[in-house]
């Protein structure tokens, strides 16, 4: 009866459906942690950090399940190392907003600076944008929202590498305090893998559409 149920459940199961509901956690990761930085408060930032952690533990698990149906599924919609691969990038993009949430909070961040801010726009845009390719990836042969999306997401990672460079510039030129140069630096540092992040990811569908075209 056990076996029984389990072919069920794993005929019912669906890569695509579980990649949207993860990409959906990564869009909520941003929003939440774009919310955070603009009504930011020291005081409150441990509990907020929670709420990230809510978000990230979430996709984690869907992740693992994934993994897990995985395993026994003999015929799978896209290569096993597509789906293994798509599913830790996505999990990626979240782990990386939080990790820069959690090095604000190590390095008691006192202010948010305009370009923590500007880099939370790229990432929150980048979010969207691969959200808007997650969702078309079922129609992957055929769609042009995917390669629209990817080029978007290509765009808006040159524009954080951009900001990157002239954020850290910056602090070197205009901080006299060493230490607080060297946190803000490393939480740039944070943000900017977040934004590579999302690149990694879009590499990967890009990946999946050209083996299968």
């Amino acid at each position: 009866m056990q076996l029984c149920l389990r072919e069920k459940k794993t005929k019912e199961y669906s890569y695509y459906q579980e990649f949207i509901e993860v990409s959906a956690m990564g869009v909520a990761a941003a929003k939440l942690m774009t919310s955070i930085l603009n009504d930011y408060n020291l005081e409150t930032l441990e509990a907020r950090l929670k709420e990230l952690h809510e978000i990230e533990h979430a996709a984690d698990q869907k992740k693992h399940e994934m993994m897990s149906y995985l395993y026994s599924d003999f015929l799978p919609p896209l290569e096993r190392e597509d789906i293994i691969n798509l599913a830790g990038e996505l999990d990626t993009t979240i782990d990386t907003i939080e990790d820069t949430l959690i090095h604000i909070d190590i390095y008691q961040i006192k202010e948010i600076t305009p370009e923590m801010l500007k880099f939370m726009d790229i990432i929150e845009k980048s979010a969207l944008s691969l959200d808007e390719a997650i969702n078309d990836l079922k129609n992957f042969k055929k769609s042009k929202v995917i390669k629209d999306a990817i080029i978007a997401i290509n765009r808006l990672e040159k524009r954080g590498d951009s900001l990157y460079t002239r954020s850290v510039k910056k602090l070197f030129v205009e901080q006299k305090d060493a230490l607080a140069t060297m946190a803000t630096t490393n939480i740039y540092d944070r943000f900017e893998r977040a934004t590579d992040s999302f690149e990694a990811a879009a590499n990967v569908i890009e990946t999946i559409v050209l083996k299968n075209s």
